[in-house]
């Protein structure tokens, strides 16, 4: 009896022992799982800080970026960006490959200089984005979800110098819109024209509440 109640007592201690390694192994793989993603990131951020916010990036450049976006792109499982509350804010874009947010066609003095930032407010549905100088420009959309993660966007107001002329946008105004990561400072989307874009969060209390 007495071996018996030995021989239960060390197994006991060995499985104590198994769960304890465990737990440690998979916060240290949690942890190094996180560095990983914080060492993509940077290297993300490090390349597009050197082609101003895409505008003189090569095609060699975007390629370069397209595949550090990807890594980061990878190390998200979950695919449901708009149950999260990460993707509710104001965002500053710093990177895209659109010609038409960049204005790549307009000569240079009118290409826009300062922030573009783009505010999504999730439980309404709705997205406003506006640029700084040199017009100030301004559009309000809605958002129809298709999946958890991507949605359909109608573009509805188009302002100019920071609201004070406004036009209703046409029908045709629209596109579509994937967010292919997003955590609680970086989000990556992808449009339906392959453009590729990648934002900072500047303020995470921002809200679209009102109509703009």
């Amino acid at each position: 009896m007495e071996d018996a109640l030995e021989f239960a007592k060390q197994k006991s201690s060995e499985v104590e022992e198994t769960i304890k390694s465990a737990v440690t192994t998979s916060r240290s793989s949690s942890s190094n799982k996180r560095l990983n993603v914080e060492e993509l990131k940077e290297a993300l951020l490090s390349k597009i800080a050197t082609v101003e916010r895409g505008a003189s990036a090569s095609e060699e450049d975007k390629e370069e970026i397209d595949l550090l976006a990807q890594k980061v792109e990878n190390t998200q499982k979950r695919k449901n960006a708009l149950e999260t509350e990460e993707i509710n804010g104001k965002w500053e874009l710093m990177y895209t490959t659109s010609a038409s947010i960049l204005g790549l066609t307009k000569p240079k003095i009118f290409q826009p200089s300062g922030p573009i930032y783009q505010t999504i407010d999730a439980k309404n549905l709705r997205a406003f984005n506006s640029e700084s100088a040199p017009f100030f420009n301004q559009v309000s959309a809605e958002l129809t979800p298709t999946t958890k993660s991507s949605v359909d966007v109608q573009f509805k107001k188009f302002g100019l110098f920071g609201g004070l002329i406004k036009i209703n946008a046409p029908e045709s105004a629209k596109g579509k819109l994937d967010t292919t990561f997003v955590d609680e400072d970086l989000r990556i989307s992808r449009g339906d024209k392959g453009n590729l874009f990648v934002l900072l969060m500047r303020d995470r209390s921002a809200n679209l509440d009102a109509e703009y």
